[in-house]
């Protein structure tokens, strides 16, 4: 029997001492129950520092770091698995393991994702080499997140050598379905190698990328046996019968075949640990689709806030369904007490708008101020008559009032220290149907990646909570109130529509010919395709956001601004 602790936990990149700070009062809280405790993957650093990596004292900070964490746990009877950078004449994705104040070895990564959101092969060389360790008679391997998809990769030639656990530490990244996925490729490893799988992921948010832990432990039969907490930090600790993946190679005809046609890997160490108790295994369950993007949202734009050393926020409540959402989960992220809303009126904002905006304000308890828009804009108005003369109404007009809004709102962030909370989303964002500087602008975007048909469904999901959202927010036609009786779809698709052709365009790749094969009416495919096109000027000004979907605006989309292919 083995006691295995998986320490999920959230670091913040760049601030190695905190991290390990981190690192050491997990080892202490689990060592007396665990004979192994394992780190996400360059839990040291945390993850991405990007071109940090670049840096040599960053690395070698990050190095002085690991040994400083061997002597400080010397006396501590338990192995410690943690990732880390390492430096030796080329840069590696590493871990090391540890135990008594001593390096028992390292392993560095030997498959590095160089798509979507990630770029290790611009910053690490791969490793060749694996790494074996006995634990009490057991044999236990290692890997580094990407290993473990290559199914014929060095983790398999581990196993064949005897590995009986395998610990694979992770910066997964969360998007919708990828759990699932993930779990579903994590069992057949397990399965395909008749041995424990150890799955320590990290959690918590940096910058666009939010980690949703949910760390787990899979046994030889492919059955999760432990899994962690979802998007909270967790120190999930088990017991393993390491027995039964003897008992089930004995009768595995094909792996006690194949383990005979390889040099088996040396064995770097062996440890004899004292007995531990038996812990009954714990499983987390996993939230419905919504509640997992809500909860999502709420932990990156906490991070975001936290991390980057603000504590409050500012957003401009404007009674419709994006701003209200925003606002919940600004509340739900930093408290009631650190998030102000501020209701903008103009000459064509309705009297319901401002009563759904009090009402949620006061049902969610953040400060809410009222600052009417009319002077400042009539001063623009009269000051540029003389410049262009007496023009009709147009789009620059209804712009302006999103652009003094934005003003309002940033001059109370440079007052008091307030981050500026974008409001806009994914659908607006990509068909351009959004200010630039106007309601586009701000420090942080939660909605950045959330269509407005998944902004409806998270909203339900938060008044099951708790009612705040008004109900009329919910039935009244979406309208930026820029001009008389103005609503979304003057100008749009109806969001239903929208989004099914924004989602087959962005995350399914597909052409515009393929979507009207899809069955949607060619002129609504190409006036959106070229909505999307002709926006990209503007999505590259624009401020982050979190990522929830496969393919997001962000470090998944580099398309050219100056762009003449029209499909």
């Amino acid at each position: 029997m083995l006691n295995i602790s998986i320490a999920q936990i959230n670091p913040t990149v760049g601030d190695i001492e905190g991290n390990v700070r981190k690192i050491e009062k997990a080892v202490k809280n689990c060592a007396k129950r665990s004979h192994i405790v394992v780190f996400p993957e360059l839990a040291v650093s945390g993850y991405t520092p990007e071109d940090l990596f670049l840096r040599l004292d960053f690395v070698r900070e990050c190095m002085e770091a690991v040994q400083s964490l061997a002597k400080k746990t010397k006396q501590l009877d338990t192995v410690i698995v943690v990732g880390t950078p390492h430096y030796e004449g080329e840069l590696y994705n590493s871990l090391y393991v540890i135990y008594r104040g001593e390096v028992l070895g390292i392993y560095h990564k030997g498959r590095l994702p160089n798509y979507s959101v990630f770029d290790e092969v611009r910053y690490f060389r791969e490793g060749e080499e694996p790494l074996l360790i006995k634990v009490n008679g057991y044999k236990v391997g290692f890997s580094i997140c990407e290993d473990i998809w290559y199914p014929d990769h060095i983790e398999r030639l581990t196993v064949l050598s005897g590995a009986e656990v395998v610990i694979n530490i992770n910066a997964s990244p969360y998007h919708i379905g990828k759990y699932t996925f993930r779990e579903s490729f994590v069992k057949a490893r397990a399965e395909d190698n008749i041995c424990f799988v150890v799955y320590a992921n990290l959690v918590g948010g940096h910058d666009e990328l939010v980690f949703d832990g949910r760390s787990m432990v899979i046994d030889p039969l492919g059955k999760v046996i432990g899994r962690a907490k979802a998007f909270e930090e967790d120190l999930l600790t088990l017991s393993i019968d390491v027995e039964k993946v003897r008992r089930r190679r004995l009768l595995d005809l094909r792996w006690r075949t194949a383990s005979k046609e390889i040099e088996p890997f040396p064995v770097r160490a062996e440890v004899e640990l004292t007995g531990r108790p038996y812990i009954e295994p714990r499983i987390e369950e996993n939230p419905t689709e919504e509640e997992e993007i809500y909860k999502a949202l709420v932990l990156g734009t906490h991070d975001y806030v936290i991390k980057t050393g603000f504590s409050k926020a500012v957003l401009g409540l404007s009674g419709g369904m994006d701003s209200s959402l925003v606002a919940c989960i600004a509340t739900d992220a930093l408290g009631a007490g650190n998030v102000m809303g501020v209701f903008m009126p103009s000459r064509f904002s309705s009297q319901e708008s401002f009563e759904d905006a009090k009402t949620l304000a006061d049902n969610l308890g953040i400060e809410f101020h009222t600052v009417p828009i009319d002077g400042v804009y009539t001063s623009y108005y009269d000051e540029l008559v003389p410049v262009f003369g007496e023009l009709e109404f147009d789009t620059a007009d209804e712009n302006i009032q999103a652009r003094i809004r934005a003003n309002i709102l940033f001059y109370v962030s440079n007052k008091w220290g307030y981050l500026v909370l974008s409001t806009s989303n994914k659908s607006e964002s990509a068909t351009g149907y959004t200010t630039i500087y106007g309601d586009m602008a701000g420090g942080f975007a939660p909605l950045k990646d959330v269509y407005k048909t998944t902004i409806y469904k998270l909203a339900r999901y938060r008044n099951s909570l708790t009612p705040v959202i008004p109900e009329r927010v919910f039935v009244k036609p979406p309208s930026a109130e820029l001009r008389p009786g103005q609503t979304d779809q003057d100008t749009l698709p109806p969001y239903e529509l929208l989004d099914r052709v924004l989602k087959l365009y962005i995350e399914e790749n597909m052409s515009p010919a393929d979507i009207v094969r899809a069955g949607i009416e060619e002129e609504t495919v190409y006036k959106v395709v070229n909505m999307v096109r002709k926006a990209e000027y503007k999505r590259k000004q624009a401020p982050i956001g979190i990522k929830i979907t496969p393919r997001a605006f962000g470090k998944d989309w580099r398309m050219p601004i100056v762009n003449k292919y029209r499909r």
